[in-house]
Protein backbone atom coordinates (compact mmCIF):
# COMPACT_ATOMS: atom_id res chain seq x y z
CA UNK A 1 0.00 0.00 0.00
CA UNK A 2 2.81 2.41 0.81
CA UNK A 3 4.40 2.08 -2.64
CA UNK A 4 1.07 3.09 -4.21
CA UNK A 5 1.04 6.25 -2.09
CA UNK A 6 4.62 7.05 -3.03
CA UNK A 7 3.89 6.49 -6.71
CA UNK A 8 0.85 8.77 -6.51
CA UNK A 9 2.95 11.45 -4.81
CA UNK A 10 5.64 11.29 -7.48
CA UNK A 11 3.04 11.50 -10.26
CA UNK A 12 1.40 14.52 -8.64
CA UNK A 13 4.80 16.20 -8.29
CA UNK A 14 5.61 15.50 -11.96
CA UNK A 15 2.25 16.94 -13.07
CA UNK A 16 2.85 20.06 -10.94
CA UNK A 17 6.33 20.56 -12.44
CA UNK A 18 5.02 20.05 -15.96
CA UNK A 19 2.22 22.52 -15.38
CA UNK A 20 4.66 25.09 -13.94
CA UNK A 21 6.92 24.63 -16.95
CA UNK A 22 3.98 25.15 -19.27
CA UNK A 23 3.06 28.42 -17.52
CA UNK A 24 6.65 29.69 -17.58
CA UNK A 25 6.97 28.86 -21.25
CA UNK A 26 3.89 30.89 -22.10
CA UNK A 27 5.05 33.77 -19.95
CA UNK A 28 8.57 33.71 -18.41
CA UNK A 29 7.64 36.67 -16.19
CA UNK A 30 9.71 39.66 -15.17
CA UNK A 31 11.49 40.42 -11.89
CA UNK A 32 12.94 43.82 -11.01
CA UNK A 33 15.10 44.33 -7.90
CA UNK A 34 16.60 47.60 -6.71
CA UNK A 35 18.78 47.86 -3.58
CA UNK A 36 21.42 50.42 -2.52
CA UNK A 37 21.77 51.71 -6.08
CA UNK A 38 21.94 48.21 -7.54
CA UNK A 39 19.31 47.19 -10.07
CA UNK A 40 18.59 43.70 -11.33
CA UNK A 41 16.19 42.82 -14.09
CA UNK A 42 15.64 39.13 -14.81
CA UNK A 43 13.05 36.47 -15.43
CA UNK A 44 11.21 34.28 -12.93
CA UNK A 45 13.01 31.21 -14.31
CA UNK A 46 16.39 32.66 -13.41
CA UNK A 47 15.20 33.55 -9.90
CA UNK A 48 13.94 29.99 -9.39
CA UNK A 49 17.24 28.53 -10.60
CA UNK A 50 19.20 30.89 -8.34
CA UNK A 51 16.99 29.93 -5.35
CA UNK A 52 17.52 26.25 -6.17
CA UNK A 53 21.27 26.75 -6.33
CA UNK A 54 21.31 28.59 -2.98
CA UNK A 55 19.19 25.83 -1.47
CA UNK A 56 21.57 23.13 -2.73
CA UNK A 57 24.54 25.07 -1.34
CA UNK A 58 22.85 25.50 2.06
CA UNK A 59 21.99 21.80 2.14
CA UNK A 60 25.59 20.90 1.27
CA UNK A 61 26.92 23.08 4.08
CA UNK A 62 24.45 21.50 6.52
CA UNK A 63 25.53 17.98 5.50
CA UNK A 64 29.25 18.79 5.73
CA UNK A 65 29.13 20.79 8.97
CA UNK A 66 26.32 19.00 10.86
CA UNK A 67 25.27 15.64 9.43
CA UNK A 68 28.68 14.17 8.70
CA UNK A 69 30.18 14.99 12.16
CA UNK A 70 27.02 13.65 13.77
CA UNK A 71 27.22 10.44 11.75
CA UNK A 72 30.94 10.12 12.51
CA UNK A 73 30.24 10.51 16.22
CA UNK A 74 27.45 7.96 16.00
CA UNK A 75 29.73 5.53 14.20
CA UNK A 76 32.40 5.97 16.88
CA UNK A 77 29.84 5.39 19.64
CA UNK A 78 28.53 2.33 17.84
CA UNK A 79 32.07 1.02 17.38
CA UNK A 80 32.91 1.62 21.04
CA UNK A 81 29.72 -0.19 22.09
CA UNK A 82 30.63 -3.13 19.87
CA UNK A 83 34.13 -3.28 21.36
CA UNK A 84 32.71 -3.12 24.87
CA UNK A 85 30.36 -5.98 24.05
CA UNK A 86 33.18 -7.98 22.45
CA UNK A 87 35.43 -7.40 25.46
CA UNK A 88 32.83 -8.67 27.90
CA UNK A 89 32.20 -11.77 25.76
CA UNK A 90 35.94 -12.48 25.54
CA UNK A 91 36.21 -12.12 29.32
CA UNK A 92 33.53 -14.78 29.76
CA UNK A 93 35.61 -17.06 27.52
CA UNK A 94 38.69 -16.36 29.72
CA UNK A 95 40.48 -14.70 26.82
CA UNK A 96 41.57 -12.04 29.25
CA UNK A 97 44.37 -10.45 27.23
CA UNK A 98 42.14 -9.88 24.20
CA UNK A 99 39.27 -8.75 26.42
CA UNK A 100 41.48 -6.21 28.16
CA UNK A 101 42.60 -4.78 24.81
CA UNK A 102 39.03 -4.41 23.54
CA UNK A 103 37.78 -2.80 26.75
CA UNK A 104 40.60 -0.27 26.93
CA UNK A 105 39.92 0.64 23.29
CA UNK A 106 36.21 1.07 24.08
CA UNK A 107 37.04 3.39 27.00
CA UNK A 108 38.06 6.14 24.56
CA UNK A 109 34.38 6.92 23.96
CA UNK A 110 32.89 9.04 26.81
CA UNK A 111 29.55 7.22 26.83
CA UNK A 112 31.22 3.86 27.52
CA UNK A 113 34.31 5.11 29.36
CA UNK A 114 33.41 4.27 32.96
CA UNK A 115 31.87 0.86 32.30
CA UNK A 116 34.76 -0.12 30.01
CA UNK A 117 37.40 1.01 32.52
CA UNK A 118 35.77 -0.78 35.46
CA UNK A 119 35.44 -3.97 33.43
CA UNK A 120 39.07 -3.68 32.32
CA UNK A 121 40.17 -3.16 35.93
CA UNK A 122 38.29 -6.31 36.97
CA UNK A 123 40.02 -8.34 34.26
CA UNK A 124 43.44 -6.93 35.14
CA UNK A 125 42.78 -7.88 38.76
CA UNK A 126 41.95 -11.44 37.67
CA UNK A 127 45.24 -11.52 35.72
CA UNK A 128 47.18 -10.35 38.78
CA UNK A 129 48.36 -7.15 37.08
CA UNK A 130 47.87 -5.02 40.18
CA UNK A 131 49.86 -2.01 38.95
CA UNK A 132 47.65 -1.85 35.85
CA UNK A 133 44.57 -2.17 38.08
CA UNK A 134 45.52 0.93 40.05
CA UNK A 135 46.30 2.89 36.89
CA UNK A 136 42.95 1.99 35.31
CA UNK A 137 41.08 2.88 38.49
CA UNK A 138 42.85 6.24 38.66
CA UNK A 139 41.56 6.98 35.16
CA UNK A 140 38.08 5.79 36.17
CA UNK A 141 38.09 8.11 39.20
CA UNK A 142 38.34 11.08 36.84
CA UNK A 143 34.91 10.26 35.43
CA UNK A 144 32.01 11.79 37.33
CA UNK A 145 30.36 8.55 38.46
CA UNK A 146 33.74 6.89 38.96
CA UNK A 147 34.74 9.25 41.76
CA UNK A 148 33.11 6.97 44.35
CA UNK A 149 33.24 3.50 42.83
CA UNK A 150 36.90 3.50 41.70
CA UNK A 151 38.42 4.09 45.20
CA UNK A 152 35.96 1.58 46.64
CA UNK A 153 37.01 -1.14 44.20
CA UNK A 154 40.66 -0.38 44.89
CA UNK A 155 40.16 -0.87 48.63
CA UNK A 156 38.15 -4.07 48.18
CA UNK A 157 40.70 -5.68 45.89
CA UNK A 158 43.67 -4.60 48.00
CA UNK A 159 41.95 -5.95 51.11
CA UNK A 160 41.42 -9.28 49.34
CA UNK A 161 45.17 -9.38 48.72
CA UNK A 162 45.78 -8.94 52.46
CA UNK A 163 46.75 -5.26 52.58
CA UNK A 164 46.14 -4.11 56.15
CA UNK A 165 45.50 -0.44 55.34
CA UNK A 166 42.84 -1.44 52.81
CA UNK A 167 41.23 -3.81 55.31
CA UNK A 168 40.99 -1.02 57.87
CA UNK A 169 39.51 1.35 55.29
CA UNK A 170 37.02 -1.33 54.28
CA UNK A 171 36.02 -1.89 57.91
CA UNK A 172 35.35 1.85 58.25
CA UNK A 173 33.16 1.79 55.15
CA UNK A 174 31.29 -1.28 56.38
CA UNK A 175 30.48 0.47 59.65
CA UNK A 176 28.53 3.16 57.79
CA UNK A 177 24.75 2.75 57.73
CA UNK A 178 24.64 3.18 53.94
CA UNK A 179 27.48 0.76 53.15
CA UNK A 180 27.12 -0.80 49.71
CA UNK A 181 26.54 -4.56 49.27
CA UNK A 182 30.02 -4.83 47.73
CA UNK A 183 31.59 -3.51 50.95
CA UNK A 184 29.41 -5.70 53.15
CA UNK A 185 30.20 -8.79 51.07
CA UNK A 186 33.96 -8.11 51.13
CA UNK A 187 33.89 -7.51 54.89
CA UNK A 188 31.84 -10.68 55.39
CA UNK A 189 34.41 -12.72 53.45
CA UNK A 190 37.16 -11.25 55.63
CA UNK A 191 35.21 -12.09 58.80
CA UNK A 192 34.66 -15.67 57.59
CA UNK A 193 38.33 -16.08 56.69
CA UNK A 194 39.47 -14.86 60.10
CA UNK A 195 36.88 -16.62 62.26
CA UNK A 196 34.94 -13.53 63.43
CA UNK A 197 31.60 -15.30 63.75
CA UNK A 198 29.58 -12.63 65.56
CA UNK A 199 30.62 -9.95 63.07
CA UNK A 200 29.81 -12.31 60.17
CA UNK A 201 26.28 -12.84 61.48
CA UNK A 202 25.64 -9.08 61.63
CA UNK A 203 27.02 -8.49 58.15
CA UNK A 204 24.90 -11.33 56.77
CA UNK A 205 21.75 -9.78 58.23
CA UNK A 206 22.59 -6.41 56.65
CA UNK A 207 23.17 -8.09 53.28
CA UNK A 208 19.85 -9.89 53.59
CA UNK A 209 18.07 -6.62 54.41
CA UNK A 210 19.64 -4.89 51.38
CA UNK A 211 17.90 -7.40 49.07
CA UNK A 212 20.55 -6.99 46.39
CA UNK A 213 21.88 -10.58 46.43
CA UNK A 214 20.00 -13.64 45.21
CA UNK A 215 18.36 -16.03 47.64
CA UNK A 216 20.67 -18.89 46.62
CA UNK A 217 23.80 -16.86 47.31
CA UNK A 218 22.40 -15.64 50.63
CA UNK A 219 21.68 -19.26 51.57
CA UNK A 220 25.27 -20.25 50.74
CA UNK A 221 26.66 -17.39 52.82
CA UNK A 222 24.32 -18.29 55.67
CA UNK A 223 25.57 -21.88 55.58
CA UNK A 224 29.19 -20.71 55.76
CA UNK A 225 28.37 -18.47 58.71
CA UNK A 226 26.62 -21.37 60.44
CA UNK A 227 29.65 -23.61 59.88
CA UNK A 228 31.88 -20.90 61.33
CA UNK A 229 29.67 -20.61 64.40
CA UNK A 230 29.64 -24.40 64.78
CA UNK A 231 33.43 -24.58 64.67
CA UNK A 232 34.01 -21.79 67.21
CA UNK A 233 31.35 -22.03 69.95
CA UNK A 234 31.63 -20.32 73.29
CA UNK A 235 30.14 -23.20 75.25
CA UNK A 236 28.66 -26.67 74.90
CA UNK A 237 25.18 -25.15 74.82
CA UNK A 238 26.15 -22.93 71.89
CA UNK A 239 27.65 -25.95 70.13
CA UNK A 240 24.44 -27.95 70.53
CA UNK A 241 22.30 -24.99 69.42
CA UNK A 242 24.45 -24.42 66.34
CA UNK A 243 24.27 -28.12 65.44
CA UNK A 244 20.47 -28.11 65.61
CA UNK A 245 20.29 -25.41 62.93
CA UNK A 246 21.50 -27.83 60.26
CA UNK A 247 19.07 -29.99 58.32
CA UNK A 248 19.41 -33.77 58.23
CA UNK A 249 21.03 -33.80 54.80
CA UNK A 250 23.50 -31.09 55.80
CA UNK A 251 24.62 -33.11 58.82
CA UNK A 252 26.28 -35.59 56.43
CA UNK A 253 28.42 -32.92 54.77
CA UNK A 254 32.13 -33.43 55.64
CA UNK A 255 32.63 -29.65 55.97
CA UNK A 256 29.83 -29.41 58.55
CA UNK A 257 31.06 -32.48 60.44
CA UNK A 258 34.62 -31.18 60.42
CA UNK A 259 33.39 -27.93 61.99
CA UNK A 260 31.49 -29.98 64.59
CA UNK A 261 34.65 -31.92 65.49
CA UNK A 262 36.58 -28.65 65.77
CA UNK A 263 33.89 -27.09 67.96
CA UNK A 264 33.71 -30.10 70.25
CA UNK A 265 37.49 -30.13 70.65
CA UNK A 266 37.26 -26.45 71.58
CA UNK A 267 34.64 -26.68 74.34
CA UNK A 268 34.65 -30.42 75.12
CA UNK A 269 31.66 -32.64 74.62
CA UNK A 270 29.93 -35.91 75.22
CA UNK A 271 30.47 -37.54 71.82
CA UNK A 272 28.14 -35.42 69.70
CA UNK A 273 30.62 -35.31 66.80
CA UNK A 274 31.49 -38.99 66.80
CA UNK A 275 27.83 -40.02 66.93
CA UNK A 276 27.00 -37.68 64.04
CA UNK A 277 29.84 -39.14 61.96
CA UNK A 278 28.69 -42.68 62.74
CA UNK A 279 25.21 -41.86 61.46
CA UNK A 280 26.67 -40.29 58.32
CA UNK A 281 28.91 -43.31 57.72
CA UNK A 282 25.96 -45.65 58.23
CA UNK A 283 23.94 -43.73 55.63
CA UNK A 284 26.73 -43.35 53.05
CA UNK A 285 30.36 -44.37 53.54
CA UNK A 286 33.19 -42.15 52.31
CA UNK A 287 36.93 -42.15 52.96
CA UNK A 288 36.80 -38.47 53.96
CA UNK A 289 34.26 -39.22 56.70
CA UNK A 290 36.24 -42.25 57.85
CA UNK A 291 39.37 -40.10 58.20
CA UNK A 292 37.38 -37.49 60.11
CA UNK A 293 35.91 -40.21 62.33
CA UNK A 294 39.39 -41.03 63.58
CA UNK A 295 39.94 -37.44 64.78
CA UNK A 296 36.63 -36.98 66.63
CA UNK A 297 36.69 -36.78 70.43
CA UNK A 298 35.35 -40.11 71.71
CA UNK A 299 33.32 -40.39 74.90
CA UNK A 300 32.50 -43.93 76.15
CA UNK A 301 35.21 -45.71 74.12
CA UNK A 302 33.69 -49.17 74.59
CA UNK A 303 30.45 -48.14 72.85
CA UNK A 304 32.45 -46.43 70.10
CA UNK A 305 34.53 -49.58 69.56
CA UNK A 306 31.43 -51.72 69.00
CA UNK A 307 29.96 -49.31 66.46
CA UNK A 308 33.29 -48.82 64.70
CA UNK A 309 33.80 -52.58 64.43
CA UNK A 310 30.32 -52.95 62.95
CA UNK A 311 31.23 -50.33 60.31
CA UNK A 312 34.57 -52.03 59.70
CA UNK A 313 32.75 -55.30 58.96
CA UNK A 314 31.16 -53.54 55.97
CA UNK A 315 34.37 -51.75 54.90
CA UNK A 316 37.30 -53.93 56.02
CA UNK A 317 39.90 -52.05 53.92
CA UNK A 318 39.14 -48.61 55.34
CA UNK A 319 42.32 -47.10 56.76
CA UNK A 320 40.29 -44.35 58.41
CA UNK A 321 38.06 -46.77 60.30
CA UNK A 322 41.08 -48.82 61.38
CA UNK A 323 42.82 -45.69 62.67
CA UNK A 324 39.65 -44.65 64.48
CA UNK A 325 39.43 -48.10 66.13
CA UNK A 326 43.08 -47.85 67.17
CA UNK A 327 42.39 -44.47 68.81
CA UNK A 328 39.23 -45.75 70.54
CA UNK A 329 41.04 -48.85 71.85
CA UNK A 330 43.93 -46.71 73.08
CA UNK A 331 41.53 -44.45 75.00
CA UNK A 332 39.66 -47.52 76.26
CA UNK A 333 42.76 -49.13 77.75
CA UNK A 334 43.14 -51.83 75.07
CA UNK A 335 46.66 -51.21 73.75
CA UNK A 336 46.97 -54.72 72.23
CA UNK A 337 43.92 -54.31 70.03
CA UNK A 338 44.97 -50.75 69.26
CA UNK A 339 48.34 -52.00 67.98
CA UNK A 340 46.67 -54.62 65.76
CA UNK A 341 44.32 -52.07 64.24
CA UNK A 342 46.99 -49.42 63.65
CA UNK A 343 49.33 -51.94 62.03
CA UNK A 344 46.57 -52.96 59.64
CA UNK A 345 45.84 -49.29 58.91
CA UNK A 346 49.54 -48.57 58.30
CA UNK A 347 49.77 -51.47 55.85
CA UNK A 348 46.97 -49.82 53.85
CA UNK A 349 48.05 -46.18 54.06
CA UNK A 350 51.24 -44.65 55.47
CA UNK A 351 49.62 -41.22 55.94
CA UNK A 352 50.98 -38.69 58.47
CA UNK A 353 47.90 -39.14 60.70
CA UNK A 354 48.24 -42.96 60.68
CA UNK A 355 51.94 -42.75 61.54
CA UNK A 356 51.19 -40.27 64.33
CA UNK A 357 48.56 -42.62 65.80
CA UNK A 358 51.05 -45.49 65.51
CA UNK A 359 53.52 -43.41 67.54
CA UNK A 360 50.92 -42.85 70.28
CA UNK A 361 50.00 -46.55 70.42
CA UNK A 362 53.69 -47.56 70.52
CA UNK A 363 54.26 -45.12 73.37
CA UNK A 364 51.35 -46.73 75.26
CA UNK A 365 53.16 -50.06 74.85
CA UNK A 366 56.36 -48.56 76.14
CA UNK A 367 58.12 -49.05 72.79
CA UNK A 368 59.85 -45.67 72.70
CA UNK A 369 62.15 -46.58 69.82
CA UNK A 370 59.27 -47.35 67.45
CA UNK A 371 57.35 -44.34 68.74
CA UNK A 372 60.27 -42.03 67.86
CA UNK A 373 60.62 -43.68 64.44
CA UNK A 374 56.89 -43.30 63.77
CA UNK A 375 56.96 -39.62 64.78
CA UNK A 376 59.90 -38.99 62.44
CA UNK A 377 58.22 -40.79 59.54
CA UNK A 378 54.98 -38.87 60.22
CA UNK A 379 56.86 -35.57 59.93
CA UNK A 380 58.53 -36.70 56.70
CA UNK A 381 55.19 -37.79 55.22
CA UNK A 382 53.63 -34.45 56.21
CA UNK A 383 56.45 -32.66 54.34
CA UNK A 384 55.88 -34.80 51.26
CA UNK A 385 59.18 -36.69 51.57
CA UNK A 386 59.48 -40.29 50.42
CA UNK A 387 59.49 -42.89 53.20
CA UNK A 388 62.04 -45.68 53.28
CA UNK A 389 60.38 -49.08 52.94
CA UNK A 390 62.88 -50.59 55.40
CA UNK A 391 61.79 -48.20 58.13
CA UNK A 392 58.11 -48.87 57.47
CA UNK A 393 58.84 -52.61 57.68
CA UNK A 394 60.41 -52.06 61.11
CA UNK A 395 57.14 -50.58 62.33
CA UNK A 396 55.06 -53.47 60.98
CA UNK A 397 57.12 -56.28 62.51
Amino acid sequence: MRWILKLGLYLALAVAVAFLGYLLRRDAGFVYLRFQGWEIETSVVFVLLAALLVGVLALSLYVVLVRWPRRWGGWRRSRAGARLDQGLVLAQEDRLHDALRELLAASAQPAQRLSALLSAAHIANRRGEYGLVEEILRNASEVERGTDIAPLLSEVWRAQRGEESARMALATRAAAADASPLVLRAQLEDALANGRGEEAVGLLERLRAARQIGDREIAQLERRVMILALGAPGSREELAASWKRFAREERRDPAVLEALVSGERRVGGDGLAVEAIEKALGAEYSDALAELYATAPAAQPSARIRKAEALLGKHPQSAGLLRALAAFCRHGGLPGKALDYIRHALSLSASPATLAEFARVAAEHGDEERARLAWRLSAQAALGEALASEELSRLLR
